[in-house]
Order: structure tokens, then sequence, then C-alpha cells
């Protein structure tokens, strides 16, 4: 089996609210355990003593203090919302805003023999989905193979959403998308068909491609989405809490993909349910957040935090209790 790093983080206030964050690394932020538990002690001094409603000071201490570590950032921002969720008696996506109170979801299927990527699309699907992400982006022609052989398994009612993780180049992306909307495959979204850093690829692909175009690991910063934003390199931004430091960097991107009426996709790293469900929870406070790719709790075999969220017909819905709405049994 595989085993997904999740870091706990417990506050607890003077008064004896507990909130829980949970730090997701990942190599694309540059992070491991052992850094973020290296880096822990820097953001205790930092949080420890302070005042959890004043969520605001905190990030500006931890972002000054604390070079990247973004996602032990976005675990102690999500204890503090944690808190102050609890200490109002409110459910966090209604807090902040509650613009929904579900969102649908995406389901991945991962890069795989046809035949397993095809009966895993079949699962996803009668498991009540209706939006599935293809990984592709290692071999144009056998791309393509995969996700026409997943359209017919799946038919036409199934969105479909394509994840290259910055395999092809410029002319490879608008080649496999002409070539598969040519034959009728249909596609929702392609996320990060190019190379990360080189932003002129992605704009390239966006200003000549007949599907939307998101951004993903270009957007790993706040400083990134402001630079995609205003350089209008893509369609939409995928905010991910453990990319950004948080759900307090992850409003300020939103906001600044918003007023550039740039839509957001939330996703997740290898979460478990504490990490995931701040994200849904984030996902259904905004009107901007219009699509979500929030599936990593399923596929823990075991984990050790339970509440959050839950799935419904295709959708994730955040827990009604205060705060994240999350139990955990350490």
């Amino acid at each position: 089996t595989e085993v997904a790093d999740n870091i706990f983080i417990r506050l607890q206030t003077a008064t004896g609210i507990v909130g829980w964050g949970c730090s997701t690394p990942d190599a694309v932020t540059s992070e491991t355990k052992d850094t973020v538990l290296r880096s822990f002690d820097v953001a205790k001094r930092l949080v420890v003593g302070c005042d959890p409603t004043r969520v605001n000071l905190v990030n500006f201490a931890l972002e000054s203090e604390l070079v990247g570590n973004p996602s032990l950032k976005a675990g102690v921002n999500m204890a503090l919302y944690d808190v102050v969720g609890k200490m109002a008696g409110m459910p966090l996506f209604r807090m902040l805003g509650g613009y929904r109170e579900k969102i649908e979801t995406s389901v991945t299927v991962g890069l795989n023999p046809t035949d397993l990527m095809v009966a895993k699309a079949k699962q996803i699907v009668n498991s009540g989905f209706k939006s599935i992400k293809v990984k592709c982006g290692i071999n144009v022609e056998q791309d393509m193979q995969n996700i026409l052989a997943i359209r017919e398994a799946v038919g036409s009612a199934v969105k479909l959403r394509l994840d290259a993780n910055e395999g092809y180049s410029v002319e490879d992306a608008l080649m496999f998308i002409k070539t598969l909307e040519e034959k009728g495959a249909d596609i929702e979204i392609l996320e990060q068909p190019t190379k990360a850093s080189y932003l002129y690829s992605l704009k390239d692909v966006t200003h000549q491609c007949s599907v939307p175009i998101m951004a993903d690991e270009t957007a790993l910063t706040l400083r990134d989405s402001v630079k995609l934003v205003k350089l209008q390199i893509a369609d939409m931004i995928n905010i991910k809490l453990m990319k950004i430091g948080g759900i307090t960097n992850a409003i300020k991107a939103n906001a600044l993909a918003e007023l550039a009426e740039v839509p957001v996709m939330v996703g997740c790293m290898n979460e478990s349910i504490a990490a995931m469900s701040a994200g849904v929870h984030f996902a259904c406070a905004f009107k901007n957040v219009e699509y979500a790719d929030l599936d990593s709790a399923l596929d823990f075999v075991s984990d050790v935090a339970k509440g959050g969220a839950r799935y419904e017909d295709g959708y994730v819905i955040p827990s009604e209790k205060p705060g994240l709405g999350i139990e955990v049994q350490l």
C-alpha cells in the first residue's frame, strides 16, 4: 500500500477550543515531511500565545518569517480558521460567505494501460460522479487512445478534464486537442499542458486552443497568480491550499482572479479528509470557484480524520458542524 504524508496540527485555546489543521507536503512545492517538521518550531513560536481570531496577523507573521513551507502555513492557517469557526458556532464555508452548499467534483484517472484506465473511469461514473479528470502528458498518441477509449466507455454526459502535468510542447498540446475535438472527445478543460517555467508557452496554447486552459504548476504562489492574471497566461487557475499556503492566501488569489474574470478550480494534493475538507469549505464559500477537483479522500483506505466533508451524487458537501467539522483520532 502507498502512504501519503499528512502532518496534523492541533491548536488549543486558553478556553479549551481545539482547532485541527493538516499539512500535506509535496515535491511540487519542494516540501517533505522532514522539511515541515524542521520548520514547525518557527511556526509554533509565532502561533503560541497569539489571539486565534487574528488569522490575518498570524498569516502575515508566518509569511514574513518562514520562507517557502506553503503546506505548513496552510496547516496552521486552517487550524486557526477551525478555531474561529468553532468560536462563532458556524461551519467555515458559511462564515466565509457561503455562496453554495455543495460543489461538483471530478475524480482522477491515473496513467495506466488503457483497459485499466477505462475500468477506473467506469467505476467512478458508477459511483455517481459526473466529471472525470484524466492524467496525460507522457505520449500524445497513447494519451489520445486512452481518452477516446474513456469517452466511448462513459458516454457523452460525463465531463472530461485532462491534466498533462507539464508534459507537452506547445505544438503537441495544440495538435492533441485539435485531434481529440475532431474525434468528438468533447474536452471540458486542459490543465497545465506545458512546462511551468515557460510562462509564454502556456500563453501560446491558451490563445490558440479551442478548449479552456488551466494553470496548475505555473500557479504556485500568490505572486504567480498575479503574474498569470496580469499577463493573461491561462483561462483559469487551479488553487490548492497546500501550494498557496492556506485559506487566507487562497481568498486573495481568488479575489484577484475574479476581478480579472478568470474562474478558479480548487484542487488537492494527497490530502487526508482533514486537509481536503478545508478546500471544500473554501470552494463552497466563493462564487468564482466554479470547479472542484477534491477527490483525495477517496484514495485513503484508512484516514485518522473523519467528517469535514462528504460525497453525494457527484458533489462534495462541506460539514455543517462549526469550523471544519473534522474529528481526528491520532
